[in-house]
């Protein structure tokens, strides 16, 4: 019984010890880039593990990095005030913090068609919709759309290109600037 209990316990740890490496390294070189050898050696277990525990290099890209979006926080307070939010979110985001954020992986991976299915039916499902949801009146599926597409170019340009003119030093003017451009989102019931 104690075999089996540090059997399952020593399961885990692999199991999470490969979904942080393969995070980590989705995150890093994209989904295409990011070989099995390389993940499971971060992981330190042997390359035969990821297919016992999640069959294939795909399913284990979509439990890594997919069940990590989520809008919640971005919801959490007042309509008049989403933008700016929304935009400080963003424009203060730690551009040192890289290792840590899944928006990036799917940045990096958008050459793979597996990818590209995967990402559009995890961000309708958990981002689009829920901000729909929350946006109400006409049209709401479509504005959250252009909100997340607004957003995720932000990130594609600042974090991925690094382009200087979004960069933290220069943070007040671009809040300012894509709070606006966010609201009239929010504030558009038609």
């Amino acid at each position: 019984m104690a075999h089996d209990k540090e059997r399952r316990r020593s399961s885990q740890t692999t199991k999470e010890a490969i979904l942080n490496a393969a995070r980590r390294t989705f995150i890093e070189k994209g989904f295409d880039a990011a070989g099995l050898r390389e993940i499971t050696a971060a992981a330190g277990v042997n390359a035969a593990l990821v297919n016992r525990y999640f069959g294939s290099k795909e399913n284990l890209f979509r439990k890594a990095v997919v069940p990590e979006l989520n809008i919640d926080a971005l919801l959490a307070g007042d309509r008049e005030t989403f933008g700016k939010r929304a935009a400080t979110f963003f424009a203060r985001s730690d551009v040192a913090g890289e290792d840590t954020d899944p928006t990036l992986a799917f940045i990096r991976s958008a050459g793979s068609a597996y990818v590209n299915k995967t990402v559009s039916k995890a961000i309708h499902r958990q981002i689009v919709l829920p901000l729909a949801e929350w946006l109400g009146g006409e049209d709401a599926e479509q504005r959250a759309a252009l909100i997340v597409a607004h957003m995720t170019g932000f990130e594609t340009l600042r974090r991925v290109v690094g382009l200087d003119s979004l960069s933290q030093d220069h943070a007040e003017t671009v809040i300012l600037r894509f709070a606006r451009v966010l609201q009239s989102y929010v504030d558009d019931k038609h």
